[in-house]
C-alpha cells in the first residue's frame, strides 16, 4: 500500500495534528486543504442577545479556540510547491497572511457566499460569507473554466449538518471544485483538521489521493463512516457523502 513516510495513503487518523505532521516527510504533499478551528469572539451584547445567536455560539463553541500559526511552517515544509487552501474567519485573516508573507508566495482569497444566510438579530452584517485563503507558488492550474471561479454560491448545507452532525461542514461540490482546478489526478492532499471529511470525499470522488488528521475520536468515526456511505446514525445510503 502507498505510503506518504509512515502514513498510509486515503486514510484518516487519529491525533494531534500540530505532532502528526512532523511525521510527514519534506516536500511530499501536493495540497493542503483544511478547514481550520475558527477563532470566534462571542459577547453577551448585539445579536447574540438573541435566541437564534444563543443557539449559534452553541452549535460551533467546540470548533472556536482558533490554532497556533506555527503549524503553518510545517504546511510550507510538507508541500512540494506551496498549494494551500485554508478556511478561517475573518478574525484570523490577517495572522494567516501574516504567516504566508516570507515566503514570497501568490494568494486569493476565495469565498463561499449562502443564499440563505442566517439572521443574527441586530447584526450590521449579514454572515453571508465565509472565507477560505488559497496561497500558491508555482502550482499549475487545470483547464476547464468551471472550476475557477473564486465565489461559490449555494444555500446553507442543512441537509449535510443534519446527517453528519458537523457545524462548520462545508459543500461537497465546492470543495471538488477548488481541488479539481488545483490539483492533477493521484495528487496527494492533506487535511490537518479534518473533521467529518469533506475533503477525503472529495478527493475519493475525483481521483486524489488523502490523508486526514482528526484530533477527535467522534469526528474520526463520521468521516470514516461516511466514506463508507453511512451517516452519523449508523444508516447505510448510496447516497450519503
Amino acid at each position: 500500500m502507498d505510503k506518504v513516510g509512515i502514513f498510509e495513503l486515503n486514510k484518516i487518523y487519529q491525533g494531534d495534528a500540530y505532532k502528526l505532521i512532523k511525521q510527514i516527510p519534506d516536500k511530499s504533499i501536493s495540497a493542503i486543504y483544511t478547514d481550520i478551528p475558527y477563532d470566534m469572539i462571542f459577547t453577551g451584547g448585539g445579536s447574540l442577545k438573541h435566541k437564534l445567536g444563543d443557539y449559534i455560539k452553541n452549535e460551533v463553541e467546540t470548533f472556536s479556540h482558533g490554532i497556533d500559526y506555527s503549524i503553518i511552517k510545517d504546511f510550507i515544509r510538507v508541500m512540494k510547491n506551496i498549494n494551500c487552501f485554508i478556511w478561517c474567519s475573518k478574525n484570523q485573516i490577517y495572522d494567516i497572511m501574516t504567516a504566508f508573507k516570507p515566503y514570497n508566495c501568490d494568494f486569493n482569497i476565495l469565498t463561499w457566499t449562502k443564499t440563505n444566510p442566517i439572521p443574527f438579530g441586530n447584526a450590521i452584517w449579514l454572515s453571508d460569507v465565509e472565507y477560505c485563503l488559497h496561497f500558491y507558488k508555482d502550482a499549475g492550474f487545470n483547464t476547464g473554466w468551471e472550476n475557477k471561479p473564486k465565489n461559490y454560491s449555494s444555500a446553507i448545507n442543512q441537509k449535510d449538518k443534519k446527517i453528519f452532525k458537523h457545524a462548520t461542514i462545508k459543500p461537497l461540490e465546492m470543495v471538488k471544485r477548488h481541488l479539481l482546478n488545483m490539483t492533477q489526478p493521484n495528487d496527494v492532499v492533506l487535511d490537518c483538521f479534518i473533521g467529518s471529511g469533506t475533503t477525503a470525499i472529495a478527493c475519493q470522488e475525483i481521483g486524489r489521493q488523502f490523508i486526514g488528521f482528526e484530533i477527535e475520536p467522534k469526528w474520526v468515526k463520521v468521516a470514516n463512516d461516511r466514506l463508507n456511505k453511512t451517516d452519523a446514525n449508523g444508516q447505510m445510503s448510496l447516497f450519503y457523502r
